[in-house]
């Protein structure tokens, strides 16, 4: 088992940075502040670090930014769905019947059709959550309900596997995926963190078809077999690790985001340790970057 060592690439100091993302057509990172409701853009520097190169402040719930084929960026936020252009106008696209005083989205990916895959949490972290699909001409269905709090996804590099986070479970489960109908079936759990490991956040697949999975309260990312074996880490200076995603021109680099401040309450009973509730170190809420050997794929755009 390998533990190796990311170092910070952005100085972001996001309240919640989440949602990281790469946009291959733009060679940019994407991400999320869920607290500030903005959305950061990152490129090279040429020299081989990074710069924060454009923000969007949308003054609302954000989970996830994410490109689309047709240029833009589509956004989950709130209990909408909206599309953003270059200059941050804001068009509505389609929304999940839910209160958005009580729920919002959480994390959202697109399969390998385009379709987005959208989780949700309920403000209270009731069991009420759901994971919803939204096909490119709007329709919205239900896939999930009754998780505690919907969070990391991705599919195996054949897209024959989806692969889902619910937080609170502190579980990965994976189901069989029918590309052609968008449909998950036979569900089964792969990885389940021990008390005091950590709550799994985000994730991302590399090419291997391992997952790597970030540990929020654990200070790193953890990487997986396909049948939950632990194969090592990547440790990041700051215990809330949010999520992960692969990217730049090689999709060789590992992206980290992380948060600031003390973790919910709920974390201490669903097993975070409690010297590790708080973040509030110099790097907190910053995005990390390492190359760990293996690579990964970048954002599928959207197809709406």
């Amino acid at each position: 088992m390998q533990s190796q060592r990311a170092t910070l690439a952005i100085d972001a100091r996001n309240g919640i940075g989440d949602g990281p993302a790469w946009d291959a057509a733009a060679g940019r990172l994407l991400w999320s502040d869920h607290e500030s409701g903005v959305i950061h853009e990152a490129q090279s520097d040429g020299r081989g670090g990074w710069r924060q190169t454009g923000t969007w402040n949308l003054r609302r719930p954000l989970a996830v930014a994410l490109p689309r084929s047709s240029g833009g960026l589509v956004v989950a936020g709130g209990t909408e769905v909206f599309m953003l252009d270059a200059a941050g106008t804001v068009t509505p696209f389609t929304r999940i019947e839910a209160d958005p005083q009580r729920v919002r989205f959480n994390d959202a990916k697109c399969d390998p059709r385009g379709r987005l895959w959208a989780g949700t949490l309920a403000v209270d972290f009731s069991p009420t959550a759901g994971l919803y699909r939204i096909d490119p001409d709007g329709a919205v269905t239900m896939m999930l309900q009754n998780a505690r709090l919907a969070n990391g996804l991705d599919w195996s590099p054949d897209g024959r596997i989806f692969y889902f986070i619910d937080s609170l479970a502190r579980t990965v489960d994976a189901f069989d995926f029918n590309l052609e109908a968008g449909t998950i079936a036979n569900r089964r759990t792969v990885v389940t963190l021990g008390w005091g490991c950590g709550l799994p956040n985000g994730m991302t697949v590399d090419r291997e078809g391992c997952l790597w999975l970030a540990a929020t309260g654990a200070a790193e990312v953890q990487r997986y077999t396909p049948e939950g074996k632990l194969l090592g880490q990547v440790t990041i200076s700051t215990p809330a690790a949010t999520s992960c995603a692969f990217g730049g021109p090689d999709c060789a680099e590992l992206f980290i985001t992380s948060r600031r401040g003390r973790l919910p309450e709920i974390a201490l009973s669903a097993g975070v340790a409690a010297e590790m509730m708080e973040n509030d170190g110099p790097e907190a809420g910053g995005v990390f970057v390492h190359r760990p050997g293996q690579t990964g794929t970048p954002a599928t755009p959207f197809a709406g």
